[in-house]
């Protein structure tokens, strides 16, 4: 989260998405609107995360209230975007199951290429995010050549039964269900990843 001493600050070209303010891009800077009810004063705090969270913290000069990234604890650092979890539909699941492992063969041999190339990996991560090298090492730490394979680590799932709580309680599932009966385990558990990688 990111708060600003900015006082009032009209910025209505922010929440646009259209016309020549975005001198050529094809939409405006994450965090735009956000960043405008902040520096307008309509709210005290935002929240903000990863490269781009970190680019726009840089610019208004924002002062970090809480990190949750970084957190020990899976439960803290969950949210809609991390971890990512990789789903594939069920019918595709059983009736092509050669194509979802070679889509978790693709990935085992990217996280280990991953692993044994750091800077490179930070290089990539950097271009497929449009930010810089100092901006992926300050968002996902020193080791991010690290977290880019896969895994059904219990605590990770136990995570994301907590964050499907979390949405259930607050109205935004129409139904509850298991996560253990979700999570199908049959094709990740034998995958040999060390042939992968």
């Amino acid at each position: 989260m990111l708060k600003s001493s900015t006082s009032r600050l009209p910025i209505p070209v922010l929440a646009s998405q259209e016309g020549p303010s975005l001198f050529g891009l094809k939409r405006r800077q994450a965090y735009g609107e956000e960043v405008a009810a902040l520096l307008r004063g309509e709210v005290d705090a935002i929240y903000v995360k990863g490269t781009a969270g970190i680019n726009v913290a840089n610019l208004i000069g924002a002062v970090e209230v809480v990190e949750f990234g970084f957190h020990p604890d899976p439960k803290i650092r969950i949210n809609s975007g991390s971890p990512r979890v990789l789903t594939v539909d069920e019918l595709l699941a059983e009736e092509r199951p050669d194509l979802v492992h070679r889509l978790l063969d693709a990935i085992f041999k990217a996280s280990g290429w991953a692993q044994a190339h750091p800077e490179e990996t930070r290089r990539f991560v950097a271009r497929e995010a449009g930010a810089t090298e100092e901006q992926v090492l300050a968002a996902n730490g020193p080791h991010i050549h690290h977290h880019l394979g896969l895994g059904l680590q219990p605590e990770l799932v136990d995570a994301i039964g907590h964050y499907k709580d979390f949405l259930r309680d607050w109205g935004f599932l129409a139904a509850d269900f298991s996560i253990t009966d979700w999570v199908d385990r049959r094709h990740i558990d034998g995958f040999d990843t060390r042939a992968a990688a």
